[in-house]
């Protein structure tokens, strides 16, 4: 939820609470999460999920999704560890690749566009649209 109202996306928090048990329950996804030890047990630092799926022109790929690191856990190699767990779960399962979209405030932290470049990942020239379905929708 701390993810989703950094994000400008606080409107998206009730669906996180609905959501997150099918998420975890589902055998195309998996849920990461970063757990800091210390004297008085165990702090969330971050988590992130995988997603996959499967197209024409990559066969069975993954996203990584919805990684978030908490503030005071930044630039310790947090989100690298759930990068690393992302991919080696993508690699396990047989994805082609993995994808990472980029929100607008993710968009607008050139930095972090930077951070992922490091690690692998390089635009594709492509621009994700979305149409949310409603009751409208359906005839």
């Amino acid at each position: 939820e701390a993810f989703y109202r950094e994000e400008g996306l606080a409107h998206a928090t009730d669906a996180v609470a609905k959501n997150l048990p099918g998420l975890i329950d589902r055998d195309d996804t998996a849920c990461f999460v970063a757990e800091a030890i210390n004297g008085a047990g165990g702090e969330i630092a971050g988590a992130a999920a995988l997603s996959t799926s499967y197209g024409l022109e990559v066969g069975l790929y993954a996203e990584l999704e919805d990684i978030y690191v908490a503030p005071a856990w930044r630039g310790r190699g947090v989100a690298s560890s759930l990068v690393d767990a992302i991919l080696k779960e993508a690699r396990a399962r047989g994805c082609a690749d993995v994808q990472v979209v980029l929100t607008g405030h993710a968009q607008a932290n050139t930095n972090l566009a930077k951070w992922y470049a490091r690690r692998g990942f390089a635009a594709t020239g492509r621009t994700l649209l979305e149409h949310p379905l409603t009751s409208k929708d359906v005839t």
